[in-house]
């Protein structure tokens, strides 16, 4: 079970289906908003009548937010993966902040956009280039 989770959550090789993708992905962003609640309760940061800290200072809060970066691009690798893309595509996403202020939009709704396009489109039928197909290996 830890090798299949550490597979899921930190490589970028395989493939993953829809649902898998979607429980995935919501799940991290579930343990992201514990971890931003929790934090936020521990080192509640500058106040508005406190100076602000200088900008270099890297708090707990941030590391971990960052670290949870790289599951979030490891699941998504492997979903397009599925959909037979490459996953260098993933840097595309880098693109979506200027995308939403191009298009007057708060940024988020790109991001959503992008997450139920994901979600809906069905991977490639077989086994393609980046493994076995994710349906044929749980036996649907």
């Amino acid at each position: 079970m830890l090798s299949t989770f550490r597979w899921f959550f930190l490589s970028v090789k395989g493939r993953i289906s829809r649902q898998e993708f979607s429980l995935g992905f919501f799940g991290l962003v579930l343990v992201d908003m514990l971890v931003i609640r929790v934090g936020v309760r521990l080192d509640p940061g500058p106040r508005y009548y406190d100076s602000s800290p200088p900008a270099d200072e890297l708090s707990v809060l941030r590391l971990l937010l960052m670290l949870s970066l790289w599951p979030f691009a490891a699941i998504l690798v492997k979903r397009l993966h599925d959909l037979n893309v490459s996953g260098w595509w993933a840097l595309t996403i880098l693109a979506v902040p200027h995308l939403a202020a191009a298009l007057h939009v708060k940024y988020w709704i790109p991001y959503l956009a992008l997450v139920a396009t994901l979600s809906v489109l069905p991977g490639s039928k077989g086994d393609n280039r980046f493994g076995r197909d994710p349906l044929a290996r749980a036996g649907i």
